[in-house]
């Protein structure tokens, strides 16, 4: 029977601590002031209005203390059974759409005819445990509508996830920080491994949204403070190389040419674009253009010449032309827009546009027609410049 009498001593009740229910034997009561004896056989005191709404069954207030330890073990037993056999989802559905909120008596009665105590009470533990279909708004159980119910299922999943992250991932960032080699320490499901990696490299770029900024947070945690603490973690797992060069990861900047396999769809049309206008270019310039670069470098992106123009000089200049088949604002302008510039590096060269277009058809090769922005410099015996004519020209 579900018990709605006054609390009294000999009376099992429930209150919580610790985020979890603990039941409990009344051993006195005064003006709403409980003097309580708990599983754990400590005494403890406790107001009325702590206590969970589910109360009973009552036992003989004059009871020994092993009697008391006897019964609370007995009825946590089996309200802890009850509670591991509820279905709380089968039961959501048969709550949902019937009722917003309810007493726990109501959903008693939808599984049990005359359900005792200790059954009202697993059915409560479950139902507070059941976070994302149910609310406990004292007395009574708020029933989530669907909607809500998979906005909290998927939030609880991606706390579950960061839990298991945080588990794994401290000991293992200790672990490597303390020098352990990675192949010595347990290998981390791919799941957790990828994870890990992500804000790693995050935490090396200076860029993490605000989940992943928390949870670098909790896997920094134990280990000393050091401005390049993600970096050094990174290479001794081998996320990153040894001389993993860590301010391009801050300036968002891909090396390499791998970048550009996202537009390959849209160099392709500017080759082919390219290579139509090609066709129709006529002859080239007889300018001898010179190159100062050197003679590994693949992307020319200027030659000159100079030549005697009475007491004066001129100079003539020939800067690649990309212009040709550009799109401005396109996606691929964009991506080029924020690489800004190529990278000559002693590890690596990186090039602005994709090596397709910037290493091929835009550079200033010699003995290739190429489309290029000339312009030419005249300069006086003093070397003042007096006039500049620009043009477009292969």
């Amino acid at each position: 029977m579900i018990s709605h009498s006054p609390v009294r001593p000999g009376c099992i009740v429930e209150f919580m601590q610790g985020n979890a229910p603990q039941v409990a034997w009344v051993m006195e009561e005064s003006g709403g002031k409980l003097r309580l004896y708990t599983q754990n056989k400590r005494e403890t005191k406790l107001s009325t209005a702590r206590l969970l709404p589910w109360i009973g069954p009552q036992h003989d207030a004059g009871a020994s203390r092993q009697t008391m330890d006897e019964a609370l073990a007995e009825h946590a037993r089996r309200r802890r059974e009850v509670e591991d056999g509820v279905d709380v989802e089968q039961l959501w559905e048969l709550a949902q759409g019937e009722v917003e909120r309810a007493p726990l008596a109501w959903f008693a009665q939808l599984l049990w005819t005359d359900p005792d105590a200790d059954r009202v009470a697993g059915l409560g533990r479950a139902l507070l445990a059941a976070k994302t279909r149910f609310k406990f708004q004292p007395p009574d159980f708020e029933v989530h509508p669907a909607n809500k119910v998979a906005l909290l299922s998927a939030q609880r999943e991606d706390e579950e996830a960061r839990e298991r992250v945080v588990a794994v991932g401290q000991e293992l960032l200790r672990q490597l920080w303390d020098g352990q080699r990675p192949e010595n320490l347990r290998k981390p499901a791919p799941e957790l491994a990828e994870r890990l990696e992500a804000v790693l490299r995050g935490a090396m770029a200076g860029r993490l949204p605000e989940p992943d900024a928390k949870l670098w947070a909790a896997l920094q945690k134990g280990l000393p403070e050091h401005p390049h603490q993600a970096l050094i973690l990174a290479q001794r797992w081998g996320v990153v190389g040894p001389h993993h060069n860590h301010h391009l990861d801050e300036a968002d900047y891909q090396p390499g040419d791998a970048w550009a396999v996202e537009f390959h769809a849209e160099t392709a049309d500017h080759l082919a674009r390219f290579d139509a206008a090609l066709a129709a270019a006529g002859e080239p310039e007889a300018v001898p253009y010179l190159s100062i670069d050197s003679a590994t470098t693949r992307d020319i992106d200027d030659a000159f010449f100079v030549e005697r123009a009475g007491d004066g000089w001129r100079l003539t200049l020939a800067l690649a032309r990309p212009t040709l088949t550009w799109e401005f604002g396109s996606p691929l302008d964009l991506a080029v827009r924020h690489r800004a510039s190529s990278l000559y590096l002693p590890e690596q060269t990186s090039h602005m546009m994709p090596e397709a277009l910037g290493v091929d058809r835009y550079s200033l090769t010699g003995g290739d027609v190429r489309p290029a922005l000339v312009a030419e410099f005249d300069l006086d015996a003093a070397g003042e410049l007096t006039a500049v004519r620009p043009r477009l020209a292969w």
